[in-house]
């Protein structure tokens, strides 16, 4: 099968084009590796990678592809999408290229949307589990999502919407909060990690820390995704892909201080971004192709056993 995949250098990128690449697929990785985060996958031989701007590659691209990963898009965790709302608008301008481009030279198209499509309504006073029809491209009445970027996720949502009736079919993927060892320390569970790691005392958190997320390991996502598209995409598709549980940034913090051996006092500080009160998914529709394998704890382990090999260094 040949596949392409936007932003392969990226978080998600990686991990599926090592996917792709170790059921021996031919696969393609285009990243213009503007992202200090960003490297090449090693699985991926250096004439399979293109460096460029996905949006200008598309412009003069001709190859056909049996599936194609759209990942490319400005990155940044909660800090960039509440403090740096215009940050996250160039991914309207990569997501419309990509769509063009994609009728005519791709059978089926990942995209990834987000948690963040779901109206905020839903996710504070009185929270419950998201299912994936809160959202809907062919609703005439969309809930407020979260913050510009996921103003920019429903976008491209509706966009892949439209292109099915061109003959495009599209999975788009709705990761909840996604984490792994090779994670941005922009993000949450690799900054609160790290500071287990050095043994921190007080360990910091930021909000009030009460705040719910529903966790998943991107080997998790990887599984379901890929569990998904093997069982056929036909037009437009909507997934959740999350664990079904929420966990607040307390007990985060708690468990990988735990795994570390030490038992500090834990800070938090409502200065910093919080986000919606609670968000979880409905995995209904998910357990029908693929359950989750990897616990938080289990995940967390992971990724503070892989702070032990990088060159971090205390700021």
């Amino acid at each position: 099968m040949r596949v392409l995949v936007t932003g392969a250098a990226g978080f998600l990128g990686r991990h599926f084009v090592k996917h792709h690449v170790a059921i021996g697929d031919e696969v393609l990785g285009v990243d213009n590796l503007s992202n200090q985060h960003s490297y090449w996958p090693k699985a991926l031989p250096a004439d399979q990678c293109v460096e460029d701007d996905a949006g200008t590659w598309f412009e003069t691209a001709k190859s056909q592809y049996d599936l194609a990963y759209h990942f490319a898009a400005p990155v940044g965790g909660r800090e960039k999408i509440e403090l740096d709302p215009l940050f996250n608008a160039d991914s309207l301008r990569l997501d419309s290229q990509f769509f063009r481009w994609a009728i005519g030279n791709v059978a089926v198209a990942v995209y990834p949307s987000s948690s963040a499509v779901y109206g905020v309504t839903y996710q504070n006073d009185r929270p419950s589990s998201l299912l994936e029809e809160m959202f809907s491209p062919a609703s005439v009445i969309w809930p407020a999502p979260d913050e510009v970027y996921g103003l920019t996720k429903m976008v491209g949502e509706v966009l892949a919407y439209k292109a099915a009736k061109y003959g495009l079919s599209t999975l788009c993927i709705r990761p909840f909060s996604g984490y792994g060892e090779d994670q941005s320390l922009e993000y949450p569970v690799p900054s609160i990690c790290r500071r287990a790691h050095f043994h921190e005392n007080p360990l910091l958190v930021w909000g009030s820390g009460k705040q719910k997320r529903d966790f998943v390991h991107v080997d998790d996502l990887v599984g379901a995704t890929s569990a998904r598209l093997a069982r056929g995409i036909d037009g437009y598709q909507a997934l959740n892909i999350g664990s079904g549980k929420a966990t607040d940034f307390i007990t985060v913090a708690k468990m990988a201080a735990e795994i570390q051996g030490y038992d500090p006092r834990i800070v938090t500080d409502i200065s910093k971004p919080v986000g919606v009160a609670a968000r979880w998914a409905d995995v209904t529709r998910m357990n029908e192709y693929y359950k989750p394998t990897i616990t938080l704890k289990t995940g967390l382990a992971r990724v503070l056993e892989g702070m032990k090999h990088a060159k971090n260094r205390r700021s």
